[in-house]
Order: C-alpha cells, then structure tokens, then sequence
C-alpha cells in the first residue's frame, strides 16, 4: 500500500477581502500496482502435467481476484490462479487477472512439450541420476555404466526443441559415468535426452 499526505489550501473571502487562510491535511492509502504472473515458461513431456501460474499468480490491486487462463484447452479449472495443464502440443496461455476495483492486468506464459519417447522411462530415470539440478551448464550423470554402454546419443534441448548439446557413441562403446560441460549459458529449463536402441529416457534440466 502506498501512503499519499496532501494539504489544501482554504482561503476565507467575504465581499472580496481575503480574512484569513486554513490547510486541511488529507492522508489516504493507495493500494499498489496490480501484477499478473502466468509463471515460468517451462518443458514437460507429451500428457505430463504442470501447474501454471506463479507463487502468488496475483498481487496488488484491491485483491478479490478474478482469474481467467485462455485458451482453456488442456486446463482442469481455467479460473483458478493455478490451474493443471495437461497437453501434447506446446502453447501459450495468458492469464487475466482482475481485482476488486476493476483493474486488469496480463500476463502469458508458453509450454513446452517434449515426446519423452520410450515404455521403460520410469525405470531408466531410476537408473540415471543427473545432478547438480539446477546447475550452471556442467552436469554429473551417474548410472551411465549400469546401460552396460548401449547409450547412442546424449542431447540438451532448448524449449524450442532445438539441440543446444550433442554427444553421440559408436555401437559397442563402453559408456561409464562422467561430467557434461554443455557450455550453455543462458538460464532456463532444458530437457536432458539419452537415446537408447528402441527408447529415450529424458530429465528436466534447469540451467541458472
């Protein structure tokens, strides 16, 4: 809330003559700035779901928030201030927030969808572990060495789903556990891709 203090300025007239003068002391809140924050952009795998919105999703303003999420495809509730997006394309959604007085305020976020190929996903990221997460580009993967060195390729996407780091093993090759130094150095959400013959397990990747 921002304080506002002003005086007025009363001047007392009879007949033309100035008697006398007076202030007044006016002193009221204004509520700050309503904010909308639809979130982070973010890349999730094919019917994965996320939850939109920030942490709050509004501030400001005279509170008593009107949430609307557009477009509403893939949204369980596209009034709440977190809603769950479950998609198989990537897309953008902007939320519209509007507080008590009226006031409106937008703003948008995109998701990203990856295909997360591959039936034994869930146990392969059992298997692998990369760490630190988030990291500044350079990477840890252990349990590399338990794929008894089937790896094929090794990729970093962006959110686009364009490949940012490639690393790719012959046939046969002994893989055994490293350090990745992908040299990216712009912030934001990745995803780690390993090709295995027949199958793909992928990680998020958070690079800060």
């Amino acid at each position: 809330m921002h304080r506002i203090i002003f005086s007025i300025l009363i001047i007392n007239v009879f007949a033309g003559f100035a008697f006398g003068q007076q202030f007044i002391r006016v002193d009221f809140t204004q509520p700050a700035t309503l904010t909308a924050s639809a979130g982070a952009d973010t890349l999730v795998c094919t019917n994965h779901p996320v939850q939109l919105g920030g942490n709050p999703s509004a501030t400001g303003g005279n509170q008593s928030y009107v949430f609307l999420w557009t477009p509403t495809d893939g949204l369980n509730d596209p009034t709440s201030s977190n809603p769950i997006a479950t998609i198989s394309e990537s897309r953008s959604y902007t939320l519209q927030v509007m507080d008590g007085g009226g006031c409106l305020a937008v703003s948008t976020v995109n998701v990203y969808v990856d295909p997360c190929l591959g039936t034994d996903e869930n146990q392969l990221n059992q298997v692998i572990t990369v760490f630190p997460n988030p990291s500044d580009g350079i990477i840890s993967i252990d349990g590399i060495n338990n794929l008894k060195g089937r790896i094929q390729n090794i990729e970093v996407l962006n959110q686009l789903g364009q490949v940012v780091f490639e690393k790719h093993y012959e046939s046969g090759n002994e893989v055994s556990d490293y350090i990745i130094n992908t040299q990216i150095k712009e912030p934001g959400v990745y995803f780690l891709r390993i090709t295995l013959p027949g199958r793909v397990v992928s990680n998020r990747l958070i690079i800060r």
